[in-house]
This record gives C-alpha cells, sequence and structure tokens, in this order.
C-alpha cells in the first residue's frame, strides 16, 4: 500500500512544498538516483515492516518492478505537467490560495492514482502474511509511535514551533533565506493554523489498527477478498472515517495555503527566481528519467 512512501505528504502544501511532495527528494541531484532504486528502497521499507519470506519477497520485488515500469510511463509526464503548473505560478507575484489548494489537490490524486495501482500487489502478498510477521508489523509500528510522541507530543507551542522551523527549511530550499519581516510573517500564519498533535496521533493509531485487524482476516483469502479489504484501507488512508479529524485537516490546509500565498505575495523578485529554478530543476529531472529505459 506504501508504494513510494512519501513522508509527511497530507502537510506539503505549498508551491514551495510542490516538488518534494512529488518526488519524496530535497535536492535535485538525488532525485535520480532515489527514482531509479526506488524498487528496491521500497522492498528494504516493507521488508523491515513484515519480515518477508522468500517467496513472498520475490513477489514484491515483482511487483515493485512492475510499479515502477508503470509509473514511468504513466506517471511521470502527468508529474511534469503538474510542476510546470507549479513554475507559472510560482513565477507570479500574487498567487491565490485557491490555486495553491488546486495544486495541492492534484498532488494527493496522484498519489491515490499510485497506490490504487499497488493495490492488486500488495492483496497477493497479503493473505500469505503469518501469524509472526503480523507480530513484527505490530512492533515496528510501536517503535515507531514511541518515536513520534517523543518528538511531537510535547506542548502545543513546542510543537507549532518546530513545524514552523521544518517548514522554513524547505522554504528556503527553494526561495532562499527569508527576511526577518517573512520569518515573523510566517511564525504568526503557523500560530494561525495551529497544531493538533493529539488528534493527528489519534489518526495515525486508527490507521495502524485498521491494518493490524484487517490483515489476520485475509489469511488465505482470495485476491478479489483481500484486494476489496485493502482498497477499503486505502481509502481510509486518504479520506478518514474521523469527522472530526477532517474538520481539523480541512481547515489546516486551507490555512496554509493561505499563508503560503500570503508568503509567496511578500517574495522578492530575486526568491521567486529562486523558487522557479529550483522547480525548473526538478522539471529537468522528470524529464530525463521520463527519457531513460528502465
Amino acid at each position: 500500500m506504501g508504494a513510494w512512501r512519501l513522508r509527511n505528504i497530507i502537510r506539503a502544501l505549498s508551491v514551495a512544498l510542490c516538488a518534494a511532495l512529488l518526488l519524496g527528494m530535497s535536492g535535485c541531484s538525488a532525485v535520480r538516483l532515489s527514482y531509479n532504486n526506488a524498487p528496491e528502497l521500497m522492498h528494504w521499507w516493507l521488508d523491515g515492516f513484515a519480515d518477508f519470506d522468500k517467496a513472498q519477497s520475490q513477489r514484491v520485488r515483482t511487483d515493485l518492478a512492475a510499479l515502477a515500469r508503470w509509473h514511468r510511463q504513466e506517471e511521470l509526464p502527468q508529474l511534469a505537467e503538474l510542476l510546470q503548473t507549479a513554475e507559472k505560478l510560482a513565477s507570479q507575484p500574487q498567487p491565490t490560495a485557491g490555486q495553491i489548494c488546486a495544486l495541492y489537490a492534484q498532488s494527493v490524486q496522484r498519489m491515490e492514482t499510485l497506490v490504487e495501482r499497488a493495490l492488486p500487489g500488495a492483496a497477493a502478498v497479503a493473505p500469505t502474511l503469518q501469524a509472526s510477521q503480523l507480530k513484527s508489523m505490530a512492533a515496528t509500528y510501536e517503535k515507531n509511535n514511541r518515536k513520534w510522541r517523543e518528538e511531537w507530543l510535547t506542548t502545543d507551542h513546542d510543537s507549532i514551533t518546530r513545524r514552523t522551523q521544518k517548514i522554513r527549511e524547505r522554504l528556503e530550499d527553494f526561495y532562499g533565506p527569508l527576511n526577518p519581516a517573512q520569518l515573523r510573517q510566517l511564525q504568526a500564519s503557523m500560530d494561525k493554523v495551529g497544531s493538533d498533535e493529539p488528534l493527528h496521533y489519534r489518526e495515525l493509531l486508527r490507521r495502524q489498527q485498521e491494518i493490524l485487524q484487517t490483515l489476520p482476516k485475509l489469511r488465505q483469502a482470495d485476491a478479489s477478498t483481500a484486494q476489496s479489504a485493502l482498497t477499503a484501507l486505502a481509502k481510509g488512508f486518504f479520506h478518514s472515517p474521523d469527522a472530526s479529524y477532517r474538520a481539523y485537516k480541512d481547515q489546516a490546509v486551507n490555512q496554509t495555503c493561505e499563508a503560503m500565498a500570503e508568503l509567496h505575495r511578500s517574495a522578492t523578485a530575486q526568491q521567486r527566481k529562486n523558487m522557479v529554478s529550483a522547480l525548473q530543476g526538478y522539471s529537468g529531472d522528470v524529464r530525463a528519467l521520463m527519457a531513460q529505459t528502465p
């Protein structure tokens, strides 16, 4: 389900974060290497959860290789168009929050399409997972959860400050250094957006528990049954059944789009030029990857 799992996809809410959202890397030179090795990297990540046996490992490698070929042929052109839209938007002195949110929505759609394409492969392996493998998965979840709690379940002010710092770092990768006025503006905007880490954590646990409760029921299930169950899990990832979480996320997305639009309107001509140049670098990588024969 997590093919090319792009961390923090829901938080990449601006033109400045678009390339990182789509390609998962902060530097253009790393994009091609990471993309070309994505099947092996993804196998390594998944194996860290499930500890595949030999047959499972071979099936996963084969399916990931096929997914990579499909993505190169079908999705890279879509990402190239999306980056071109981002470039045009970045060159404008006064983009609107609506334009940025529209770009974000298109990016999420590309991720949903990728996950949907990966489901048949996941459905073939899920029924073969043994109880010991599911136990290993639960233990890995708990290990990751402890780390998450230590980093994020602090005071609201601390979590907002930490999140703002991460966003600042990503923005400066594209714009270059932000001036003091822009930093104050960014902090004020993030204070307005706020942070509800307990709610985020509750959603994280919900997703994990649904996975851990669903997979044992699929032992020896046929592919159709397994795919239907995994499709429901994927839908719950992108469209949470928790109404309070959906409302919070929607508000955070809209407020963050407004914050990014406001920041871009304050950008100098050189900062906008830096942004366009960075996005063009990613576009060049995508075109080069499209031209490669895997």
